[in-house]
């Protein structure tokens, strides 16, 4: 079987660490490049010990890089009320002797691309704001040819959950997403419409607390913090968003997707950080409409698929 290579940006984070494990989970099916890391649910300098000592946990021999400690323009924006003081719920971890990479995230990424053999490509999963990844293919446009597509975890085609209209991590830094849209690269956008659905129940959380594997244990105990101490507490049900990409990549016929153009609202009023998408293929040339958006989860499947991988975990 052919791995598919990726190369996962996230800033741990209850559900980038759940993610995370998913991508140990399926080690035979794809192949993790490098973690590299950005300011989001928490800052930099935590997000990146968490990155390391997850990896180390899960053990995954998997290069680690620091990258933006800010958005490009706007300040600094976290979300400890959801995912903790420490990023991962406030669970303890064994600090890991792993140290991240010397370069710059976005150095890094632009050596990884460069250096894959001659008519190879890699994915980019970026499942936290996407500062590095505007960066890089803003100062190494030479990059795109290397990068297969972008699917990301961010947005909403209908509403959002830091306002009414925009997500959390398109909200922290639309600048970003709006360069990244921009650039040519084919997109796939697992939004709030999809993420949503892609939930735990109180009762599968539970059971992953009680689980005697310490992987399954962790997710359990992680995501049971979010449930308790967020909006999901009156949903009875926590969703993984961040997980969602990688669910994507290997099992596709569980979501329903939508051909699209995407962009973003800049300003500074209500409407910050929207996603706009564009369905409007009467419009618009076939090949311009090179973005995918999904629209819907078949929330059960999504359940089996990720329970399943993280009880395979030891």
């Amino acid at each position: 079987m052919i791995k598919r290579k990726i190369i996962i940006d996230c800033d741990p984070g209850v559900d980038d660490a759940i993610a995370l494990a998913f991508a140990a989970a399926n080690r035979d099916r794809l192949e993790l490049l490098a973690v590299t890391t950005v300011g989001g649910n928490q800052a930099i300098e935590k997000v990146t010990r968490n990155a390391l000592d997850l990896l180390d946990f899960y053990g995954l021999d998997v290069p680690v890089a620091m990258g933006a400690d800010s958005p490009l323009i706007r300040e600094p924006m976290y979300a400890p009320e959801v995912h903790g003081e420490n990023g991962l719920g406030n669970c303890a971890l064994p600090k890991t002797s792993r140290t991240p990479e010397k370069e710059n995230a976005v150095l890094f990424l632009r050596k990884i691309l460069l250096a894959l053999p001659e008519g190879e490509k890699a994915t980019l999963v970026p499942i936290g704001p996407m500062t590095n990844i505007a960066l890089l293919v803003k100062l190494f446009p030479e990059v795109k040819d290397r990068i297969r597509e972008i699917v990301f975890m961010g947005g909403a085609a209908c509403g959002g959950n830091v306002t009414s209209s925009a997500e959390f991590n398109i909200y922290v830094d639309p600048e970003a997403a709006k360069m990244v849209f921009r650039s040519g690269i084919p997109l796939v956008m697992c939004g709030l419409d999809a993420t949503l659905k892609c939930c735990l129940t109180r009762g599968q959380v539970l059971k992953l607390c009680q689980s005697p594997q310490r992987i399954a244990k962790l997710c359990g105990d992680m995501a049971g913090f979010a449930l308790e101490n967020s909006s999901s507490k009156y949903r009875g049900v926590v969703s993984i968003h961040d997980a969602v990409p990688l669910l994507y990549l290997l099992h596709p016929e569980i979501f329903t997707v939508k051909r699209t153009i995407l962009d973003v609202d800049c300003s500074d009023g209500v409407s910050r950080g929207t996603t706009l998408c564009d369905f409007r293929w009467w419009e618009h040339e076939e090949e311009e409409m090179k973005d995918f958006v999904l629209m819907d989860a078949d929330t059960k499947a999504f359940q089996e698929k990720l329970i399943e991988a993280l009880y395979g975990l030891t």
